[in-house]
């Protein structure tokens, strides 16, 4: 039995703050709003056929978006056969709490792959995989995912992603590795960054808050709510 219900849009695993050399999967449901339109038909027929001659992407992405603007009605149907699509591929891969990471309105993080993702016009698409996951559950839940291509964060902006990509989450991205290699180094290697970090003797941009904001330097907020937390893991994980 899960504790997810698929009537929410977001949801994470409050069971699970991080994760090391796990097969971790993100699937989005491809083209989510109009493949949902069609295969429910929730418009009608002539209206579908517009939206199908709309480019594939941002702009019937808009279209969708403006019709649930205009139309509450319709942008009820919609959220309740996006839930019924969630339900679906749940219920089709017997996905319980413990193999379910995250979800949020059009995509499901699960570990392990899943043989169910096509239902109809609804396609769940493997978008990305993962091998590790860290939650920092006093920064809104702020989750890293990291992978073969680098770390994705999710509760934080792509600019406040940028002012943070080659410093801290440089440094967070080198200690996902360590850490999967259970490489003992990265003790050494993370006391040390700590004890600069304290002394104030790295760059400014080290200190500006690891947050969606990312506006100020915020030097007790980054020690208490990332690099402690940090700390813990990897006094935890690695041996």
């Amino acid at each position: 039995m899960t504790s997810y219900h698929p009537s929410k849009t977001t949801w994470l695993n409050p069971n699970i703050e991080y994760l090391f050399n796990e097969e971790i999967i993100e699937y989005d449901i491809h083209d989510a709003g109009f493949s949902i339109i069609q295969q429910y038909h929730l418009l009608p027929p002539e209206k579908i056929r517009e939206l199908e001659g709309i480019q594939r992407g941002v702009k019937r992405h808009i279209a969708v978006g403006m019709l649930q603007r205009d139309d509450k009605e319709f942008s009820k149907r919609l959220a309740d056969k996006f839930a019924e699509v969630r339900q679906l591929f749940l219920m089709m891969n017997q996905l319980e709490d413990d193999r379910i990471l995250s979800v949020k309105k059009d995509a499901i993080y699960t570990l392990g792959k899943c043989k169910r993702t096509t239902f109809g016009k609804v396609r769940f698409a493997e978008k990305n995989t993962y091998t590790s996951y860290i939650r920092f559950p006093d920064v809104n839940n702020l989750e890293l995912y990291y992978g073969p291509n680098g770390i994705d964060v999710k509760g934080m902006g792509e600019l406040a992603v940028n002012r943070h990509r080659l410093y801290l989450l440089e440094f967070i991205r080198m200690l996902f590795r360590l850490i999967e290699d259970q490489d003992t180094s990265v003790r050494r290697k993370f006391m040390r960054f700590l004890n600069q970090y304290k002394a104030g003797e790295l760059e400014e941009e080290y200190y500006i808050e690891f947050n969606n904001l990312s506006r100020e330097p915020n030097k007790l907020f980054n020690y208490q709510n990332i690099l402690l937390p940090l700390l813990k893991i990897i006094l935890r994980e690695v041996n």
